[in-house]
């Protein structure tokens, strides 16, 4: 942590006139509340953004006294990060998530420079920092530079450079790169950097993240832009880069963005820099491990698209994530997401009632809502925070987000077709009755087919002409949706409305519900794979399926919890201890 090295530099100030003193105490002060990068937990949907321990050691010296690392006010005040079991604690389960564990450090003494004559000539003094290890109460290494131009400071010439610890050795390639490249430099840090692979921080799935964890120490991310800003900001803020190298990534930043999704991204982000790396080559793999059919040295595009058990289809035959939208603005690109489409049906998340969810689960995971706003809000919101949309795009979303608000009535899929509309994907939710949270049918007719007048069977008592629902008063319905889809994308179809008690039998046996989420059902589509009720991915076996269906409940229950406060039992470790219960039903 600071702490120890902050004492360290008050010990070294000792031996300098009193200016300098008084200024290598000022940057130790300065050094000891600055904030600590720490991973987000990956484990929660969003990944949960975390505070760093604090050291419980008293200071050795009284102007340190009292002094803590600040946090990022981004971070959830309640949730920290332990290197040392590797996980998430909440505030108060240890001592180290509150300073000093609530009590007061000795010594009394909170002032920088008591007792210090602060009237000598000017002198200057720099400390550069790398990134905090893996110990709360220790520093991987420091540097203070001193420049003097006191005279009467005999022991200091021209500057003093003290250094503390020993740089953190690492496994990554040295860079290739020019560290100047032209008039850029990047201070104490090295070349800027991104790989792409699997098996970053445990995962299954490939990710980015920087290749010297040194200079640039942040965890793996699926979002080249979470690494590449990050890098950017740590070149600001740590490195001390001139403006050449600031520039020099913002570059870097929109090649990233610009390139095709996967390796090619981190390719383009080193190019700028001089570096010729070949993570092109590179498989994308999803979070089960599963190659992306088509991707890394085959071009990098997708030729294969999930099977569903829906009804709906799409004529795609690629999933390339880079879609401009066919209606309002051709200029739109989705980034790493396809274009964003919502569905409107019976049965998302074992409901009775009919609600929306997102159509692509990959990419905008999200559960259903009877509030199409919901929704719209998140899909936007992912658009900025996980896809890299450009302007167009987001602009675009915003009025689609409009259209839905301003389709009527309210609750209906005629929202939901008015959404997609604006994509240019054309659907026909609107002739799917609404139904209750008991099953019953709401309201009249959709347009073309639904319940009758008064509640009556519509057509001879049959179903309605475009697969609306028929029903007698205060009966069930059957109901069926169907869509078409006008432009070439492997937008996942929506779960069709089928009646509930015609599907396969539920595959997950765990039977869990805190909070009142259970997990999604697992069918067996009878060609050799599953499916899990409202995702787009289909599985080769039985038990990967089971997982998958248990890892969306968590993420669930886990949005439920942070929304409920964390009350009451009802947890985000609670709904991480139910993970765990339903893995183990699952492998039982």
């Amino acid at each position: 942590m600071p702490g120890a090295l902050a004492n360290f530099l008050v010990d070294a100030s000792r031996q300098f006139d009193a200016a300098t003193q008084a200024d290598m105490i000022a940057i130790a002060q300065e050094y000891r509340q600055a904030e600590k990068n720490t991973p987000p937990d990956f484990t929660t949907n969003p990944p949960t953004l975390r505070n760093s321990v604090f050291c419980q050691k008293a200071p050795k010296n009284s102007e340190l006294d009292g002094l803590v690392q600040a946090q990022d006010p981004a971070n959830d005040p309640e949730i920290f990060f332990d290197p040392a079991a590797g996980k998430s604690v909440r505030k108060g389960d240890q001592p180290n998530t509150i300073p000093f564990n609530g009590g007061s450090t000795t010594g009394g003494n909170t002032g920088a420079t008591d007792n210090i004559d602060v009237e000598q000539p000017a002198t200057t003094a720099t400390a550069v920092r790398a990134e905090v290890s893996d110990n709360a109460c220790t520093q991987t290494v420091v540097t203070v530079t001193v420049s003097a131009t006191n005279p009467a400071a005999a022991t200091l010439t021209d500057a003093v450079t003290i250094t503390v610890g020993q740089p953190q050795q690492t496994d990554a390639p040295a860079p290739t790169g020019s560290a100047s490249s032209g008039s850029a430099n990047f201070g104490s840090c090295s070349t800027p950097e991104i790989e792409f692979g699997a098996g970053f921080d445990g995962r299954k799935e490939t990710s980015f993240q920087p290749i010297d964890k040194t200079s640039y120490n942040h965890g793996s991310a699926q979002n080249i832009n979470i690494i590449s800003q990050f890098i950017c900001d740590t070149l600001v803020n740590s490195c001390k880069a001139n403006q050449a190298a600031q520039d020099l990534c913002a570059t870097a930043i929109t090649a990233a963005a610009s390139a095709s999704p996967g390796g090619a991204q981190a390719d383009a982000f080193n190019e700028a820099f001089e570096i010729s790396t070949n993570f092109a080559d590179v498989s994308i793999v999803d979070d089960q491990g599963n190659v992306v059919p088509g991707t890394g040295g085959n071009n990098g595009t997708s030729s294969t698209s999930a099977t569903t058990s829906s009804t709906p289809t799409s004529t795609s035959t690629s999933s390339s994530a880079a879609i401009s939208a066919s209606s309002s603005d051709g200029n739109a690109d989705f980034g790493s997401c396809p274009t964003p489409e919502i569905a409107f049906g019976v049965g998302f998340d074992n409901r009775q009632e009919t609600s929306f969810e997102p159509a692509d689960q990959n990419s905008f995971s999200h559960g259903s809502a009877n509030d199409i706003s919901i929704i719209t809000r998140f899909i936007c919101d992912q658009l900025t925070n996980s896809c890299n949309a450009n302007q167009a795009a987001k602009d675009l979303c915003a009025r689609a987000t409009t259209a839905a608000s301003d389709a009527t009535p309210p609750g209906s899929g005629s929202q939901a077709d008015a959404f997609n509309a604006v994509f240019g994907v054309q659907t026909n939710f609107a002739d799917v009755q609404r139904v209750d949270d008991q099953g019953r049918p709401v309201g009249g007719a959709g347009n073309n087919g639904g319940a009758g007048n008064n509640g009556g069977a519509g057509n001879n008592g049959g179903a309605g002409n475009n697969g609306g629902a028929s029903s007698p008063e205060g009966g069930s319905a059957t109901i069926s949706s169907t869509r078409t889809i006008s432009e070439t994308t492997t937008s996942p179809a929506a779960t069709s409305a089928n009646n509930l008690a015609s599907k396969p039998s539920n595959l997950q046996r765990f039977t869990g519900d805190l909070g009142g989420v259970t997990a999604p059902v697992v069918q067996n589509l009878g060609n050799g794979s599953f499916s899990v009720e409202g995702t787009s991915a289909t599985f080769n076996d039985e038990r990967s399926a089971v997982s998958r269906s248990c890892d969306v409940q968590n993420n669930q229950c886990a949005d439920a919890a942070n929304a409920s406060g964390n009350k009451d039992g009802f947890t985000v470790a609670a709904c991480n201890q139910q993970l765990s219960e339903c893995k183990n039903a699952s492998n039982s």
